[in-house]
C-alpha cells in the first residue's frame, strides 16, 4: 500500500512562521508589569483658564465609561497605596479636592498594543465628573498619556497630555482646573527595565527635558508645578 504524501511547507513559509513565534516570544519577554498609581485632584482656586468646551456640549464625555476594562489590567486594593501621604496634603490644604485616587499593574506594551486604564468618578453629587483613559506605554522608553476630562458646572475641562516618564519617579500632568500626579513602579523581578537602567543610553543624574517629575508636597502645603 503507497504511503500518503507528505506535505512539504515551502521555505518562505516556514521563515515566515519562525519569525512570528519569535516575535510573539520576544513580545512576551518585553511586557514588563508595572504598578500604576494616579491621584486625579481639582483646582478649586483656578479659574476658567484650562482647555474648555462651551455648556451646550457638555453632555458627554466622550464615552469612556461605557468601554469595559481591558483585559490584562489588574485593580488593586487600597490597601497597596503609596501616595496617600500625597493625597492627604492635597486635601488638607483647602486649595485642592482628590476627585480619585487608583492603583493598578499592568503589562507595558508599544502604543499599537497598549490596553488604556479607564477612570470613572463622579464627586458632589454629580457635580463634578470625571471620565477618560491613562495609558502606560513601552517602547524604548516609558510613556503615559493622559486624556481625561472634567464636567463641573456645566462646562467641560480637557487634560490631553503625554509624556515621557522614569519609573519611580513623581509626575506632574497638569491644566489650571484640574491636575495628575501618577507614579509609575516596576513590579516583581523586572527591577532594571532598560529605560531606567544606568549606562542603558541615557544618564540617571541628568536632567530629563521631556520627564518633568513633582516632589513630594509637604503635609499641609498646596501643590505647586515644578519649574521647567
Amino acid at each position: 500500500m503507497p504511503r500518503p504524501a507528505r506535505r512539504c511547507i515551502p521555505l518562505a513559509g516556514l521563515l515566515c512562521v519562525v519569525a512570528t513565534l519569535c516575535c510573539l516570544g520576544a513580545q512576551a519577554v518585553s511586557a514588563a508589569q508595572y504598578d500604576v498609581e494616579v491621584i486625579v485632584f481639582r483646582n478649586l482656586a483656578a479659574r476658567d483658564e484650562g482647555e474648555q468646551w462651551p455648556s451646550d456640549t457638555a453632555g458627554s464625555t466622550g464615552g469612556f465609561a461605557s468601554i469595559p476594562l481591558q483585559q490584562g489590567l489588574q485593580e488593586l486594593p487600597e490597601s497597596q497605596f503609596a501616595l496617600n501621604d500625597v493625597a492627604g496634603a492635597l486635601q488638607r490644604s483647602g486649595a485642592y479636592q482628590v476627585l480619585a485616587h487608583r492603583l493598578w499593574r499592568q503589562s507595558a506594551y508599544d502604543r499599537q498594543s497598549a490596553a488604556p486604564y479607564l477612570l470613572h468618578a463622579v464627586q458632589g453629587s454629580a457635580h463634578h465628573e470625571l471620565d477618560g483613559s491613562i495609558t502606560l506605554l513601552r517602547e524604548h522608553y516609558l510613556h503615559l498619556a493622559i486624556d481625561l476630562a472634567l464636567r463641573s458646572s456645566g462646562t467641560l475641562y480637557r487634560l490631553d497630555e503625554a509624556r515621557r516618564i522614569r519609573s519611580g519617579e513623581l509626575h506632574y500632568f497638569d491644566n489650571p482646573r484640574f491636575g495628575v500626579i501618577a507614579r509609575v513602579t516596576p513590579y516583581g523581578s523586572d527591577e532594571s527595565a532598560p529605560e531606567d537602567a544606568t549606562g542603558a543610553g541615557e544618564s540617571t543624574t541628568a536632567p530629563d527635558e521631556e520627564a518633568g517629575s513633582a516632589a513630594e508636597p509637604a503635609a499641609d502645603a498646596p501643590l505647586t508645578k515644578p519649574r521647567d
